[in-house]
């Protein structure tokens, strides 16, 4: 379903037939749609872009399209909005090396001085943070939301690739909320088509006023979303791991 049939279906359940509560339901819809899109880690908005690294090179803007996707395109390019997991590949080399991302604070417990950008310092990466997003009011082709920064860190010593996994930005994030409402973008979650109903249900309920039944529709949502995470962890192949993390706020007497 797209955005116009999902306002239509809620809109019918209501008895609502006037092309101004049509439009309105249109904005709940995209609305929660990104609401959804960025409540979990859904395979559906995962993706895959590359990046050049030059020796020397600290601070990284994700600006490329999205190459590689779970699931196909449907239109327009794909943006990447956050960084999930990245691999670090030296020029020349087959075989790369997972970088996991960090907080700042972890840096300055183990050594402050890793974060300099000096040739003493520099190595293979084996973090990075993610930085503030590079805004440029509306001048930027890379979404409405900016594009995604983050730092490596120790600094690379040696050009390479950067593989990254990431979270793509929903359509209403990308192309904002006007523009998703006239292309009439298409739901790419899967399972997300009753869990908006709902919602906008919900939505137009409350803009009328009627609260109790706005609350009850609320509810029968987020129980839509429950199912729609029970579909990612039940419906498909997997393996499930534990993967030991760690702050790195242990010293020696610890392991002796």
């Amino acid at each position: 379903m797209n955005i116009s049939e999902i306002a239509q279906a809620a809109c019918d359940k209501l008895s609502f037939t006037d092309a101004a509560t049509l439009a309105l339901a249109k904005k709940f819809t995209a609305r929660r749609y990104a609401m959804l899109w960025d409540g979990a880690l859904w395979n559906d908005t995962l993706g895959v872009v590359s990046v050049s690294i030059t020796d020397g090179q600290e601070i990284v803007n994700i600006s490329p399209f999205v190459t590689s996707s779970y699931t196909s395109f449907s239109g327009e390019e794909s943006y990447l909005d956050l960084p999930v997991a990245i691999r670090f590949t030296v020029t020349g080399d087959t075989d790369g090396i997972e970088i996991p991302a960090a907080e700042w604070q972890s840096f300055f417990q183990l050594d402050p001085n890793i974060w300099n950008n000096v040739d003493s310092r520099k190595s293979t990466p084996n973090n990075f943070v993610n930085l503030s997003r590079l805004m440029t009011d509306g001048a930027t082709t890379y979404g409405q939301s900016g594009i995604p920064r983050i730092k490596l860190v120790p600094t690379p010593n040696a050009n390479g690739t950067l593989f990254i996994l990431g979270k793509k930005q929903s359509c209403v994030r990308q192309l904002g909320e006007t523009a998703a409402i006239t292309l009439n973008r298409s739901i790419e979650l899967r399972g997300a088509d009753n869990a908006l109903m709902a919602y906008v249900e919900g939505d137009l309920l409350e803009y009328s006023r009627q609260y109790s039944k706005a609350q009850a529709k609320f509810a029968e949502g987020t129980a839509h979303v429950s199912t729609m995470k029970d579909m990612e962890r039940g419906q498909q192949q997997q393996i499930s791991r534990i993967i030991p993390d760690s702050d790195y706020s242990y010293d020696f007497n610890d392991i002796v």
